[in-house]
Parts: C-alpha cells; structure tokens; sequence
C-alpha cells in the first residue's frame, strides 16, 4: 500500500526494474495531477514542479533515419579506409628484430653454434683438462 502523496520509486519499481502490477483507485488517479501537474499545469502541491517532455514526438528512431528527407541529405558511406600498419614486436618477431638490428642474425647464428650439438661445454673442458 503505497500513498500517491509519498509515492516511492524504490517500492514501485525495486531495483529499477519495472512492470510491477499496480492497483490504482479513482481518487488516487484524480490526485496524481494535482501532486504532479499535467503537460499544460504545474503541481498544485510541489512548487514549480512541471513534468518533463517528451524529447521526440515520434519515438520510431529507425524510421526517422531510413526516412527520404534523412537520406537524401546524408554524406555518401566512407569504404575505402586507411591502412595502418600493426606494431611488431622485435623479441617476439625475428624477421622483425633483424630489420630495426642487422647485426641480430649473426648473433643469434653465432649463439646457436655456441649451444648447438657437438659443441663443447667450457665446464667440461676444464675438467679433462685437471
């Protein structure tokens, strides 16, 4: 039971989520306008208190854009679109790191002989050696 004086959005519409089934009485409709006024009348209890207007007449808003008058002073679709090249990253992108680093392939070549099959471990040989 909620009084139209007091009405509460919370208890109308919890967790704004509208839809709640609502009983109203005939006096409660008849009051509704003077606690909140009409389209053309301010409150009679809430002082300067209009109710907001509508911002569109016709709230078809796809009809509105596909209408002729709308189209017709349209600016023709942009297709083509700019070609941006994607950042690459040198560690990740060999081919990448050779183009900002020239000197990376020999090195990377040199570090695979170093740690390849068949290569000698410097631990190792000293220990032939002792």
């Amino acid at each position: 039971l909620c009084q139209v004086s007091r009405l509460n959005l919370l208890r109308l519409a919890p967790g704004g989520h509208l839809g709640r089934f609502i009983i109203w009485t005939e006096g409660a409709f008849k009051q509704l306008d003077s606690v909140y006024g009409t389209q053309t009348t301010e409150s009679e209890q809430k002082k300067g208190y209009k109710l907001p207007r509508a911002k569109m007449s016709n709230s078809d808003l796809t009809s509105i854009i596909n209408s002729d008058e709308i189209q017709s002073v349209l600016r023709p679709k942009q297709t083509r679109t700019e070609f941006r090249a994607f950042k690459k990253n040198p560690l990740k992108n060999f081919g990448f790191m050779v183009k900002l680093n020239p000197y990376a392939m020999p090195a990377r070549r040199a570090e695979l002989l170093r740690s390849g099959p068949g290569a000698k471990r410097p631990a190792l040989d000293a220990e032939a050696r002792a």
